[in-house]
């Protein structure tokens, strides 16, 4: 995996990021180098930041089954900079070494019904942008429908993450 080997933008300072900006650095804690790149575009930052606010806090995901899409996503994206990011929010949400090493391996083998549901539902929105009908029926067996539209919700915009750190060459701080 490698994010940042050819920075495109720059990180934007905190001291120079659009006044209009405040009330989002409240929110972002760290502030990581991926937020000081979307600083270069005030109003797209404040727009992410709120979605990026709900996956990460306010969503219905346990945070288990949230750090499983994202990791996953992550592995099949081949970014660094979010894999780096959420190995150690992997943890803190209860993975252990062998899990994280098992989902950037993409293995699907010695898991829970739903955590296998989730590695399946993540690999099938990566390659085809939907969920096929018997990765969603074991989803829909063991999630609420808030989970399951969190659970769409969650992958995409990380793919989307991933992307933009590709993109714009963000490297993991120092």
């Amino acid at each position: 995996m490698s994010d940042g080997e050819h920075p495109r933008l720059v990180p934007l300072p905190e001291a120079d990021w659009d006044p209009r900006l405040d009330g989002v650095l409240a929110r972002l804690d760290p502030v990581l180098n991926v937020h000081r790149v979307l600083a270069h575009h005030p109003d797209l930052l404040a727009a992410w930041s709120s979605l990026r606010h709900h996956i990460a806090f306010a969503g219905s995901l346990l945070p288990r089954h949230r750090e499983l899409l994202i990791l996953r996503i992550a592995h099949r994206a081949g970014s660094g900079y979010e894999w780096h990011h959420h190995v150690i929010r992997g943890r803190a949400a209860g993975l252990s070494d062998d899990e994280i090493a098992a989902i950037g391996g993409g293995r699907t083998g010695d898991w829970t019904e739903i955590d296998g549901a989730l590695l399946s539902a993540a690999d099938e929105l990566f390659d085809s942008r939907s969920i096929g009908q018997p990765t969603w029926a074991a989803l829909a067996a063991g999630l609420s429908q808030e989970q399951l539209l969190d659970v769409v919700m969650t992958v995409r915009v990380y793919v989307t993450l991933a992307m933009v750190i590709a993109a714009t060459g963000v490297s993991i701080e120092a």
